[in-house]
């Protein structure tokens, strides 16, 4: 019950402390009124004063203490501001840090969103790609009749079994007839595969073809050249050994300013069977580049 009572003084005193320290100035200043109208004389009055010198120590003593004591109050303000200020810092620190990892996320994202949407419409064209081939038919005439040449057998027929017409002179009457593509080409070299007809069989299988590896080349979402090779590598998986056979021939001819460049920087001809193609004293072992059979990275990507 003591401690109480003195806690409870204590919190009286503390809330109340500028309201005691008035009555006690008031009540000094009283006493001092009431002192200078006592009957004394003035040696009295200068006795009875000096008895007070301890009291004006005591106030000088207290105000002293005060002045110290807001000192301390000051001193722990200012620690408890740059406790604030250092938990700010932290706290924006750690809000700058998590702001840099999901920028980090964001671009992460951002590129994996790229790399999405160059393969949807890199996969949809090898998609089309493999629809035309799948398209495609010729009628074969052998010694034991007709029969209908479907998909990837069209190019092997029309290599070396369908019938070819070159018209060298641009004359219906005059047209050569060979057995097949290879013939034609045995015959008149390169001529013989620009003045026939059947290469216009595979127009829209060479267009297609171009586009694909040209896309790989362009597009901004792949930025290596190993990269470009790995999806060319697909597209070069798919092709039969004719496929590549016709391919060959076609970069030496209508291709030779567009497909021909393509096929020698993603070694499109690396399958080739060179015992499928026909005997042209024209093409020699350097029609093409060896970068055309052999992965060779372009001196501008070394």
């Amino acid at each position: 019950m003591v401690m109480l009572s003195k806690k409870r003084f204590l919190l009286w005193l503390r809330n109340n402390l500028l309201s005691v320290m008035i009555v006690m100035v008031l009540v000094l200043f009283l006493a001092n009124l009431c002192l200078v109208f006592l009957p004394y004389d003035e040696n009295e009055r200068g006795t009875f004063g000096d008895q007070f010198g301890a009291v004006n120590a005591l106030f000088s003593g207290l105000a002293f203490a005060g002045l110290i004591y807001t000192i301390i109050l000051q001193r722990r303000d200012l620690k408890l501001q740059r406790r604030d200020l250092r938990l700010q810092r932290e706290e924006l620190a750690l809000t700058r840090k998590e702001m840099e990892e999901q920028t980090a996320e964001f671009e992460k994202q951002n590129e994996t969103l790229k790399i999405q949407r160059f393969e949807n419409t890199f996969f949809n064209m090898m998609s089309q790609f493999q629809e035309v081939v799948n398209n495609l038919s010729v009628m074969v005439t052998t010694s034991s009749g007709i029969y209908e040449s479907k998909g990837r057998d069209v190019f092997q027929a029309q290599f070396e079994k369908t019938v070819v017409y070159v018209d060298l002179k641009n004359e219906a009457k005059n047209k050569a007839r060979f057995r097949g593509m290879k013939g034609a080409l045995e015959k008149f070299n390169l001529d013989g595969y620009l003045y026939s007809d059947t290469p216009t069989c595979f127009d829209h299988y060479f267009r297609l073809l171009y586009r694909i590896l040209k896309f790989v080349k362009t597009t901004s979402l792949v930025t290596t050249y190993e990269e470009e090779y790995e999806y060319t590598a697909m597209l070069r998986a798919v092709l039969s050994r004719y496929e590549l056979v016709w391919l060959f021939y076609n970069g030496l001819t209508y291709g030779e300013d567009k497909l021909k460049p393509l096929i020698e920087r993603y070694a499109m001809l690396s399958n080739l069977r060179t015992d499928l193609l026909a005997n042209c004293s024209e093409i020699d072992e350097g029609a093409y580049d060896p970068s055309a059979y052999t992965k060779t990275i372009p001196e501008e990507e070394r």
